[in-house]
């Protein structure tokens, strides 16, 4: 594929203590990994929703700041042409946030353990984009549009769809059994976390599904649990043993899965009960920390992964966890809607 980035932009990522340019940055390094990580994230976008093809003989590249106030950055514009067969396909995503600030967190944690700043003092993370005429190269990761298998959901064990919204671009469908299981043993764990390997496949359906735009369907349809994932309160280490075993269970189901993701949790306290009603709840509730941003890049960096979480939601009504699951939507993990299926 022969790629050509159009840019007149050299990118920065930097933490300050004023909210604007005036005095000395806290750190100042370049962000146009970072920026390479986001043409990722819309090109996956694009595939998924069959706005691009899956692989393209040409693609063009134009990145366009949006103000806050030059030369920091509200947002970056993608826009992605794709050329195949002589015709053009174009998709466009605006990121307003990225690695630089989920780096700039860590970072600023570092410095309030080292006295640089005070526990209630506030540091401002920015992307800068300075014109230049001959800005850096931004190395790209490769851009490969993840395995989609052409398949209907009947001959996948899809019995029946349960209520349930789905995403127009991304609509994903998840075992009502992985969703019992993973709740159930979030309870069994109480306020220590624990998971698991999660099987499915990416489809592609001969029409879309009710209230969808793309026919790409993701399917988890199986969890692997395994008693080498060891949790604790807060934390939780996953096996690579047990993760490749779970690969192997998968090529003996025949079923043409594999190991999309895995799915954990943030903790339930039996004894109270009211973790979804409790503002005061200590306990993590069901979206990603910094940690487990970690444990993407680490096992499953493509852009196409999803990340259930099992735990409390403050206002859910009931006195059981929930099960949120999330996916790369603008630079972030962001929760997205889903439908249960029964098998």
């Amino acid at each position: 594929m022969n790629v050509e980035i159009n840019t007149e932009f050299d990118f920065l990522q930097e933490l300050r203590r004023e909210s604007d340019l005036s005095g000395l940055p806290l750190y100042s390094e370049s962000a146009h990994a970072e920026v390479a990580e986001l043409i990722d994230e819309a090109f996956v976008s694009g595939v998924l929703s069959e706005r691009l093809p899956t692989e393209p003989e040409s693609l063009k590249i134009t990145l366009a700041p949006q103000w806050l106030n030059e030369p920091i950055v509200a947002g970056l514009d993608v826009t992605l042409r794709a050329g195949v067969n002589g015709h053009s396909h174009e998709y466009r995503q605006r990121f307003i946030t990225g690695r630089w600030y989920r780096e700039a967190q860590i970072r600023m944690l570092t410095y309030r353990d080292d006295g640089v700043l005070d526990d209630q003092q506030t540091a401002y993370c920015m992307l800068l984009a300075l014109r230049t005429e001959r800005p850096a190269p931004v190395r790209l990761p490769p851009l490969n549009a993840p395995p989609i298998v052409d398949q209907e959901l009947e001959a996948c064990g899809v019995r029946q769809l349960v209520a349930g919204p789905l995403l127009p671009d991304r609509p994903v469908l998840i075992n009502r059994q992985l969703v019992d299981d993973a709740i159930r043993r979030c309870m069994e764990a109480d306020t220590n976390e624990t998971g698991g390997a999660l099987l499915g496949k990416l489809i592609r359906l001969q029409a879309p599904l009710p209230g969808t735009r793309t026919r790409v369907v993701n399917l988890l349809s199986a969890s692997v649990d395994d008693s080498r994932h060891v949790g604790q309160a807060l934390s939780l280490a996953f096996s690579p043993e047990a993760l490749a075993e779970a690969a192997q269970i998968a090529d003996l189901r025949g079923l043409g899965e594999t190991v999309q993701t895995v799915y954990h949790t943030h903790g339930w306290k039996n004894a109270c009960g009211n973790c979804n009603q409790s503002p005061d709840c200590p306990l993590a509730e069901a979206v990603p920390s910094l940690q487990d941003y970690q444990l993407l890049e680490t096992l499953f960096p493509s852009k196409s992964t999803l990340m259930p979480i099992a735990g409390r939601k403050l206002g859910e009504p009931g006195r059981r966890p929930v099960l949120q699951v999330h996916a790369w939507r603008g630079g972030q993990m962001t929760p997205i809607p889903w439908a249960a299926y029964l098998d």
